[in-house]
């Protein structure tokens, strides 16, 4: 009579080794009773007497160890997990790699997509977007370790379970009953994506996931020590297109803030994206422009500067709310009926921009006389949507007409840093956010972003002290008196201060 082997946290070590190293799986404290549990009983169903019999086993046979795999993985999921960043997807980011790269679709790789609610859910998402007829616009991958998950992911059929994030109009247009409680995906959502079985350690991935133009690898490195971590996602950016961008979940977004690839924000999320290399031709023009010439500053960095004890409020449009006036500035002189109309259809394309409807808000200032749209509060907004569409080279344009107009615009030099920043034009970064802290000292999303260009560039003393230039700003009176909306993209005070002192625990680190 066979009876089920019974293991102590002694036994698992060499498994706990073991699973380390050939899927980067860190199983400890509670997981560790978990990991007791799958071992009992592929043990007992391959009757392997001890647990070194069994180790052999998995050691020999890949298969088994998949089978182990699939036992210790939670594939907790639902259709539009984290809604917020599949609409940034849908709406900016895909529109945005569809014109940079009309010849070719845009692929998508959903990493660890486990029971597939993940990428038939963004295919579902461009369905509603582009039409059925133009799904050739895009490839949609998803991978897995586990070939359970992924054997449902192909099945299509989904219990209640995973419908608590999709609106039932959805639910009655992609699916149909089956059996109790249960819901087929249509066939033409299923069709879109492909499923594959792939280990993110693995030293290379197969070709199905080469080249992707967005990755989204979200609540997957929960399972992965810190080092295992970095490994993965450094092997995901290398895979990851020029230009393209990798998205993880809101509450892993600071822990790969590792260096690999820059950080961006876009309204009030943050993505990761892969800077294209300027070509040869680009760099020869860049040198052969002439420089533009920028307000007096200090020669260090101003993120090495002592704050002020009050820091001042950094002026700008906020979301809401009228935009500030400086007080350097004259009085404006009694509003005409034409300048009421003005103010009427600024004041609509700011509440536009705030519903995230970016292109009506376009539209609308593109409705103001030349005359009219000429001022520099209509271009800060103008440039901001256009820097939040993604559309760098006019928002560039925008801002520097605005600077030629005003050279103490703050707003217009800090869009101009988070432009060159995004470029990976380090330079021109720096430049703009000294503009914008010889406007305002206390403006500590630029000490940020100058801090950050200095830790890319090993300058850790530098970069500590421009760190704890925002700390001390932040850490001034309420986070909240700090949500500062410069323009139309917000700063969250908080998530800041969150990555500063992330950043600062990384620098101390390396002495």
């Amino acid at each position: 009579m066979n009876t089920q082997p019974r293991l102590s946290t002694g036994d698992i070590s060499p498994f706990k080794e073991l699973l380390l190293h050939t899927c980067g799986f860190q199983l400890e404290n509670e997981r560790e009773t978990t990991l007791i549990a799958g071992l009992e009983r592929r043990m007992t169903l391959r009757k392997a007497g001890s647990p070194e019999a069994y180790r052999t086993l998995l050691l020999q046979e890949p298969d088994e160890m998949h089978r182990l795999v699939e036992l210790l993985t939670i594939n907790e999921t639902y259709f539009f997990r984290e809604p917020e960043q599949l609409r940034l997807m849908q709406q900016q980011l895909i529109p945005e790699l569809l014109s940079a790269h009309p010849e070719r679709p845009v692929k998508i790789l959903s990493a660890g997509c486990s029971t597939g609610e993940e990428p038939y859910s963004i295919a579902m998402l461009l369905r509603e977007a582009f039409g059925p007829e133009n799904g050739h616009l895009f490839s949609i991958v998803g991978v897995d370790i586990d070939t359970e998950v992924l054997a449902a992911a192909k099945r299509g059929v989904y219990g209640k379970g995973s419908f608590r994030g999709l609106d039932q109009a959805l639910v009655k247009r992609y699916f149909t009953p089956e059996g109790a409680g249960e819901y087929r995906l249509a066939e033409s959502i299923r069709s879109q994506v492909q499923f594959a079985q792939v280990n993110l350690l693995a030293r290379d991935y197969p070709p199905l996931m080469h080249s992707p133009d967005i990755i989204l690898y979200r609540n997957v490195s929960i399972y992965f020590p810190g080092q295992i971590q970095r490994d993965i996602f450094a092997r995901l950016a290398e895979a990851l297109n020029a230009g393209g961008y990798l998205l993880v979940s809101a509450t892993e977004t600071i822990h790969h803030n590792i260096g690999v690839l820059p950080l961006l924000q876009k309204g009030t999320l943050f993505v990761y994206r892969k800077v294209p290399l300027p070509s040869i031709e680009d760099r020869r023009q860049a040198r052969r422009s002439p420089p533009v010439a920028a307000p007096k500053a200090a020669r260090e960095p101003a993120s090495a500067a002592p704050p002020r004890k009050n820091p001042a409020t950094p002026r700008g449009v906020r979301i809401g709310a009228a935009p500030q006036q400086r007080r350097e500035q004259r009085p404006a002189p009694p509003a005409t009926a034409q300048d009421r109309s003005a103010e009427q259809l600024f004041d609509e394309a700011l509440e536009r921009a705030q519903q995230g409807l970016l292109e009506e808000a376009l539209a609308v200032l593109g409705a103001l006389p030349a005359e009219d749209g000429s001022g520099v509060k209509f271009s800060t907004l103008k440039g901001a949507i256009l820097l939040e569409l993604s559309r760098f080279d006019e928002a560039q344009r925008v801002c520097e007409q605005a600077l030629s107009c005003d050279p103490l615009n703050l707003e217009s030099a800090l869009m101009l840093g988070l432009i060159a920043h995004q470029a990976g034009d380090s330079d021109e970064a720096f430049r703009r956010f000294r503009e914008a802290l010889y406007v305002d000292p206390a403006c500590w999303p630029a000490h940020f972003y100058i801090a950050e260009g200095l830790a890319a560039l090993s300058e850790t003393k530098r970069a500590r002290s421009g760190f704890e230039t925002v700390l001390r700003i932040l850490e001034t009176g309420s986070i909240k008196d700090h949500d500062r909306k410069f323009f139309p993209l917000s700063f969250k005070a908080e998530q800041f201060l969150a990555m500063c002192r992330h950043k600062l625990t990384l620098l101390n680190g390396h002495g």
